[in-house]
C-alpha cells in the first residue's frame, strides 16, 4: 500500500482519558493522537480516511469506522464540507485540545486533503501573562525556598531539596519555612536530624513536634518515631 509521501514527525497527545478509555482499540487510541498532531497545526485536522489508512496500513473502512467511534464517544467532532452535493473536506476537532508548542512543519498535500502548501510552528508566546505569571511564582518559591534553607539548618544536598521543594504549591512553600524553623529548632542533638530532602519527601511540614530534643514526632504519619 502507498505510503503518505513525507514520513509524520511531529507531536502527538493522547490524554488519560483517551488513554484507559476500554471502549477504544490500541489502533483508535493511536488515531486519536495522530490527529491531536493535525490539530494543533491550524485548530482541525483535514485529513482523509486514505491519508490514515496509508499511514497505519489498514483499510478505509476500518479508519472510517474508528473515527466515527471516537466521535460517538465524545472525543471528535466532525463537520462535513459540502459544495453543492458534492464533499469538498471534512473537518475534524478534539474536543478539550491541550496546547502542544514547536510542531513540525507539514503540508496539506502530504495529508490527501488539498493541494496548498502551509507552514507554521505552534510557539508559546513568552509575553503571555502566564509565562509572566510563572515567572512571578518561581521567583516567590526561590525566596521561600532560601528561606527554609536557613531555618532547616541542615545544609545537605542544597539542588535536591531545591528540586524537591519548587513543585510544591505556593502555600505548602510557605508552611515549609515556618515548620522547618520550629522542627529545627526541636532537635538539639544534629544525629536525630532529618535530612533535609528526607523531610521533604515525607511531608514533615505536617507533622507536630513535641519540643523534646531527640528528634521525636508526635502526631502526623510518624507519630512516635525517630528519625
Amino acid at each position: 500500500m502507498e505510503k503518505p509521501t513525507e514520513k509524520p514527525n511531529y507531536y502527538a497527545i493522547i490524554p488519560a482519558n483517551v488513554r484507559y478509555c476500554k471502549e477504544l482499540t490500541p489502533l483508535e487510541r493511536l488515531l486519536y493522537g495522530e490527529i491531536t498532531s493535525l490539530t494543533n497545526f491550524k485548530g482541525y485536522c483535514w485529513a482523509t480516511n486514505n491519508y490514515f489508512a496509508q499511514l497505519y496500513s489498514r483499510s478505509k473502512g476500518t479508519i472510517s469506522k474508528s473515527i466515527n467511534k471516537l466521535q460517538s464517544l465524545g472525543f471528535l467532532e466532525i463537520n462535513i464540507i459540502h459544495v453543492g452535493k458534492v464533499v469538498e473536506k471534512r473537518i475534524i476537532k478534539i474536543k478539550e485540545m491541550p496546547q502542544i508548542t514547536n510542531i513540525n512543519t507539514y503540508t496539506h498535500k502530504s495529508l490527501g486533503g488539498v493541494t496548498e502548501n502551509q507552514k507554521d510552528n505552534i510557539k508559546l508566546n513568552k509575553d503571555t501573562p502566564n509565562k509572566k505569571a510563572l515567572a512571578e511564582l518561581k521567583e516567590k518559591k526561590e525566596d521561600l525556598f532560601n528561606q527554609f534553607w536557613i531555618n532547616y539548618d541542615f545544609k545537605k544536598s542544597r539542588a535536591l531539596c531545591y528540586s524537591r521543594f519548587m513543585v510544591l504549591s505556593l502555600e505548602i512553600c510557605e508552611t515549609c519555612v515556618t515548620a522547618a524553623k520550629k522542627y529545627s529548632d526541636s532537635v538539639t542533638d544534629v544525629k536525630y536530624k532529618k535530612h533535609p530532602g528526607t523531610w521533604l519527601n515525607q511531608q514533615c511540614w505536617d507533622d507536630d513536634i513535641d519540643g523534646s530534643s531527640d528528634g521525636t514526632f508526635t502526631g502526623g504519619k510518624f507519630d512516635g518515631m525517630v528519625f
